[in-house]
């Protein structure tokens, strides 16, 4: 008898509907305790086991550590935006183009020129330049700080006080062209120089 019962009641529990819950987040397949907990909607887990990358956006670098609400202010999560301008503001004012991973990455807005895909175009660094930090060249500016079209590519216009102050020889004296590649062929130092008969020595 006692069984018959504990049968019974165990068969109308399970042909009680269960409760079910409109999820603010839109048409997602995703349990709720992935992200919450069961003591309030409000408290999110400190590990979230919720795979980002199945969204076509992994959380890599420093969008890691960033606040699920930092990124998702609509609770419906495939409203969110996926591009780097849609979070970040341009320093640039977009005169480098839309492609900000041209130069950085999730790790952080420092630049290795060895990432700088687009300098392979009309200033390639190569030599010294290789090694050379960004701002030193890229001063900051009214068009953002590494706005590459307002540069010139012309090596006086860097070089400019070390042209003046030679010595040995003197480039003002000797009349010296400002066009440094006439006699310094390689990029890597300036006691490469090979003096031809444009420079005005032979």
């Amino acid at each position: 008898m006692l069984l018959l019962r504990s049968l019974t009641a165990a068969g109308v529990e399970s042909a009680r509907p269960l409760a079910s819950t409109q999820s603010p987040h839109g048409n997602i397949d995703t349990p709720c305790i992935t992200c919450h907990t069961t003591a309030d909607w409000k408290v999110i887990q400190n590990k979230i086991k919720f795979d980002h990358a199945k969204t076509g956006f992994p959380l890599r670098g420093r969008h890691a550590t960033v606040a699920c609400r930092d990124c998702h202010a609509d609770l419906k999560f495939t409203n969110t935006p996926n591009k780097c301008q849609d979070c970040h503001a341009d320093l640039h004012r977009r005169k480098n183009g839309a492609e900000c991973e041209l130069c950085h990455n999730t790790n952080g807005w420092q630049v290795s020129v060895h990432n700088i895909n687009e300098h392979q175009d009309r200033f390639p660094l190569i030599g010294a330049h290789a090694v050379v930090d960004c701002y030193a060249c890229h001063k900051v500016g009214t068009v953002g700080q590494f706005n590459r079209f307002g540069l010139s590519t012309e090596c006086y216009s860097c070089h400019a006080k070390a042209f003046d102050t030679a010595k040995a020889p003197n480039h003002r004296a000797g009349g010296f062209s400002t066009d440094c590649r006439e006699c310094h062929m390689s990029m890597d130092n300036w006691s490469s120089a090979v003096l031809t008969h444009a420079s005005g020595w032979r």
